[in-house]
Order: structure tokens, then sequence, then C-alpha cells
């Protein structure tokens, strides 16, 4: 019954869809088909005329019209696509009851697969409920303050970029914005899985798909649509349903050939034992519901159980290549450290002064989303700078940003000069001329070497850094993690290139910034941290850890090789079933009623072997 239910987007409560009222309704005319076939001796003797042979069979052929008709359309639709599914077989092995009057075993039998094929999905859909809810979570509408002061009621999809919202206390944010005046307590476990609201201030962003819990905020729309974050997070989740696992590829190149093969199964059965029961039992146990379901339902369940934990990811395919990973490489800024960096200290030249130097600085990095750009805007508006955003900013790709301010072209990019104690130094140019240095100190993540042990425990022991930092920047966060290999003052096509010559096994890249885009897109799989990266790595990478937790990685790693193993167990769990079900039909120990029972078991237990993904636990026993 998978052609009806294939389609992993279908979300349906069970008690109020209309499956349900249809199988109940079934159930309830074969009771009474039974009941009238089967009326006490008085009650023919008082009603002799009546033909209750005939009302029974026409109660069951009412049951069949509910649950098997539905069947044999589904058949016919994909016969006129030119796609054969197992609707066919269950279809024939229906027909033929109808065609040698056993109305009973037609009607249960197609009322069983129905009721199968409905539990498969219900207990599917619990595998897909944080999928489900991202995109049930914003509002259609939202209120936007007019220039004259007051407020209207606009469509979400009306939405322009810069207007500005009015957000009241327990109002879902429909889009992405930043806070141009008051500060709130912001719940944003739907992106991220984190219970702990997160106080968002004047100039923080905000995300599409949190929630306001006690502020009363106005916010400047930056993004809307596909090209928020939610949007990004939903088109992964389009991508994730569309992509197969090897193993699932296995599985369909396998059920374009097992309907004619089930087919002749048959045929030779009931030569072979004249018995035409058999034959229609054959047809039934041979529809390999089990095994199509054995690739697509773990690997849903297992992208649905990341999702929970704010890991966002496009493909089973992904999942299964870090089952296999042999190797980690790590980006430094933003992954292994906090991303948070701060401005230390402000050299400059005789020509200019600090706050000079800062403002010009912070002018060309206002818009950037990096960290260390970040930290600089932030410094400058600390010491209450009226920043202004430059003109003709541009990037350059592994040297740094370049714009205009007041007319000078200002240039920041890495120092020729290394930091102590792992500093980072920028330089900052004015029209070709250095003018200063600015130096920031970003801390290590304070569970990032306990993350590194984890990994190493789990059997990946070629562990790196790759960054663009200077060497002693590098070497120091290296050591204090306990990463033994490291590599200082790559540019993005460097990274590139050193993912591109490893040849020792599957290769995981975790990163964050722009520069790490190319490196992100190279590696076997790429892990983007967080929400805060630029949307190019975003776009980029494989997966994307919304919540910004690099501690989930041994998690991943222990979730994809559970989704692995469960597939496989599957396979062979639907092989075994499917294979003994014939066998017990060719030689008559298995009705059509049985088999249906036999072949819905098998699907069910699948299911339920595979949504016991969803209860993987965060913190993993080393």
């Amino acid at each position: 019954m998978i052609g009806r239910y294939k389609n992993l987007r279908i979300y349906q409560e069970i008690f109020t869809s209309k499956d349900f009222i249809r199988i109940m309704i079934a159930i309830g005319v074969i009771l009474l088909s039974q009941v009238v076939y089967r009326l006490p001796d008085f009650a023919v003797a008082n009603y002799p005329s009546v033909n209750y042979l005939w009302v029974s069979n026409l109660l069951l052929i009412i049951a069949l019209f509910l649950t098997g008709v539905p069947v044999i359309l589904e058949a016919i639709k994909g016969l006129l696509a030119k796609k054969i599914n197992v609707d066919e077989l269950v279809s024939i092995a229906v027909i033929a009851c109808v065609a040698t009057g056993n109305f009973l075993e037609g009607a249960i039998v197609s009322t069983i697969m129905a009721t199968g094929a409905m539990v498969e999905e219900a207990v599917s859909d619990s595998a897909r409920n944080a999928i489900k809810k991202l995109i049930e979570i914003t509002p259609d509408k939202v209120a936007i303050l007019m220039p004259d002061g007051s407020e209207t009621l606009v469509e979400v999809d009306d939405l322009k970029i810069g207007e500005i919202l009015v957000i009241r206390p327990g109002d879902t944010i429909a889009v992405d914005a930043i806070i141009q005046e008051g500060s709130a307590a912001i719940d944003e476990s739907s992106l991220t899985g984190e219970s702990v609201p997160v106080v968002k201030k004047t100039g923080q962003m905000l995300y599409a798909g949190t929630v306001n819990n006690d502020g009363y905020l106005k916010a400047k729309v930056e993004r809307v649509g596909k090209d928020s974050t939610l949007g990004k997070i939903i088109s992964l989740v389009e991508a994730a349903e569309n992509s197969k696992t090897e193993s699932t590829r296995m599985v369909d190149q396998y059920a374009k050939w097992f309907t004619p093969v089930i087919l002749s199964l048959a045929v030779m059965t009931f030569f072979v034992t004249k018995d035409l029961n058999r034959a229609i039992t054959v047809l039934i146990v041979g529809c390999p519901c089990s095994f199509l379901l054995a690739g697509p339902v773990p690997t849903i369940a297992a992208i649905g159980r990341a999702a929970q934990s704010g890991i966002m990811i496009k493909g089973g395919s992904f999942l299964e290549g870090i089952s296999k990973s042999v190797a980690v490489y790590f980006d430094k800024t933003g992954t292994i450290t906090n991303g948070e960096p701060q401005v230390t200290k402000i050299e400059t030249g005789p020509s200019f002064s600090q706050g000079q130097l800062l403002f010009l600085a912070a002018s060309v990095e206002y818009t950037s989303r990096h960290p260390l750009a970040k930290a600089i805007v932030a410094r400058a508006q600390e010491l209450g700078l009226n920043l202004q955003a430059a003109d003709n900013v541009k990037v350059i790709a592994g040297s740094g940003i370049e714009g205009r301010v007041d007319g000078q072209k200002v240039f920041i990019g890495s120092a020729s000069v290394e930091g102590e104690e792992g500093e980072t130094v920028v330089e900052v140019k004015v029209d070709g001329q250095l003018a200063g240095f600015i130096t920031l100190l970003d801390k290590i993540r304070e569970n990032a070497q306990q993350t590194i042990e984890h990994i190493r425990d789990l059997g990946i022991k070629d562990i790196s850094i790759i960054s663009g930092d200077y060497h002693s920047a590098v070497e120091k966060v290296a050591k204090e993690i306990g990463v033994n290999h490291y590599y200082a003052r790559l540019k993005p096509d460097e990274k590139y290139e050193k993912i591109e010559s490893y040849d020792n096994g599957p290769l995981v890249y975790v990163g964050d910034g722009m520069n790490d885009a190319p490196a992100l897109k190279k590696a076997d799989v790429g892990i983007a941290m967080g929400v805060k990266g630029a949307d190019i790595t975003l776009e980029t990478a494989d997966i994307v850890f919304i919540n910004d937790r690099i501690d989930l990685l041994p998690f991943l790693i222990t979730l994809s090789r559970r989704m692995t193993r469960t597939i496989n167990a599957n396979i062979i769990l639907s092989f075994t079933i499917n294979f003994l079900s014939l066998a017990a039909g060719f030689v008559g120990l298995l009705t059509p009623i049985l088999g249906a029972f036999s072949h819905n078991f098998g699907s069910i237990l699948v299911v339920l072997l595979s949504a016991s993904l969803t209860l993987q636990k965060e913190k993993i026993r080393i």
C-alpha cells in the first residue's frame, strides 16, 4: 500500500482523517454482513422471502468499494503514468477474490491493507513532527509601523525589507529583523532546541519562527520568505525529503522489477497447486511494502530527531556520509572558538586617533556578519560612535573587506604581525597607507575539548584544525583542546585544496564563515555552525547546527551510525519476512487474510524500529 502513502509530506491526524473514517465504516459493514449471514433460525422463519446471502454479499461489496476501490484506482493511475507500484499486486488479489465469489476475503484483505497503511503513516508522522512544526509556526499577518506612527496589519507575504515591525509579548516573529527599539527574552527553541530564552537588545537579530516572551519591540525587516532563516531551514528540509541514502537507492532498483517477479510467482503457484487462494496469498504477501519502507522511514526519523536538537540536514545521504567518516577538520574562529571575539587593543599611526581608526573600520564592517567584524562594530557602538555604513563595500576572498567612508578608501584585512596568547590582529589601511592595527581575542568554547575527546572515543582519530589565522593563535587553540594537527594562514582556496587532497576516506568539515564555503562544498559532508554564519555558508553546507552547539557533533555521529544500522536491519528483516511468507503462502500455510496480517506486520515492525531513532539521547555514552 506504499503507492498511496509514499509522499513523506502528508501530515494527517489519524483519528480525524478521511481514511480512518472510511476504514471504520468498512469494518462496521463487514461485521454487519456476518451478522446478517448468520441470523438465527427464527429470523429466517419469520422473513423467508429475504435473501440473506444476497444482503450479506451486498454489504461486503460496499466494504470493498470503501477500501478496495481506492487501491484499484491508484493502481490504474500508476499504470497510466507508467509507474508500477505495489498497488497493482493488491488490486489483482482483491479482484481475484471478487471474481471467484470470495467477497468476505476480498473485503477483509483490502480493509487490513488499508488499516496497515494508515498505521504506518501514523507511526511515521512521529518522526516528522519537528519538521512539520517548523512549516506551521509563523503567523499569516503582522503589525507594521506606518510613517505617521499608526499601526496596521499586513500579510506576511506582502512585507518589504526595511519596514518596521511591531512585536508584542507572545507574538511569533514572522521574518528575520533587527531590533530598532526595546529588548525582550526571545524563545528560540523552535529553531535551536534550546529551552532557555535569549535576551535580545537593540541592534541584535531576531529570527523568523522564534517567540517574543515579554518585551515590546520595534524591528526593521531584514530578510523575508525563502531568504529568512526559517525559509532556509524549510529549504533544507525539502531537500532532505527528496534525497536518498545509498541503501534506499538500492531498494529503488529492486522496486523496478518486483511486480513482474511476484506476478510470475503467483501464476506459477496456481499452475503447480491448482489453488487460486494460494496464488492470491502469494500476491498479497509478495508486496514488499516493508522493504520499500526500510530506507525512507529511518532516514526521516533520524532527520526529524536531529531537527529537535536544532540540527538541520539536507538529506539522509549526508547522515550516511557522517556514519562512514574517518576524519573531521575544523575551522577555528566561530567554530572551535565562541565566535564572539572582543577588541583588546587598538594601535594607530601618527595621523589617526583610536576613535578615528575604529570609526573607519566599523563603518566598513557595519553590514558584515563575520565574528571579527561584529566585535569591531560592537566596540565602536560601546564608545558611542555614530556609525554609518560605508559605500562600495566588497569582500575580497581570503584577504579582507574594503569600502569608502567620507571619500576615503578603507581596507581591513589580516595583519602582517602576529598577536600574543592566541590573539588575532587585523590591519586597517586608508587610501593604501597603513593606519593601524586592531587586536581581538576570541575564547575557546567550554565544551570544545570534551567534544574532541568524544569524537576520538567514537573511533575518529584524524582530527585537524585548518584556519586562516596566524600560526601562534591556531597553535594555542589546538594545544588547549588536544588537537595534534593544525594548519594556519590558509586562504579559502588553500582550505579547499587541503580537503581535496585528503584520500584516506570520507571527511567532515565544520566551519562558519564565508571563507569556509569552498571547503564546506568540497568535503564529503560540510557542517555550518549556527545561523550567525554567512548566507553562502548556510546554502553551501550539507548540515547546519542552528543552535551553534559544537558539542552535538558526537551525538550526530552516533545518530548517523544508528540510522545506517537500522536501515540495514530493516532490509534484512523485510527480506526474511517476505521470503518466509511467500513460502508459507505457496504451501498453503497462509490464507489471503492471514497473508494480509503477515504483510502489515512486517511493515509496521519496520516503521516502529525506525521510529525508535527519535528516542536517541543527546548525551551519548562512550
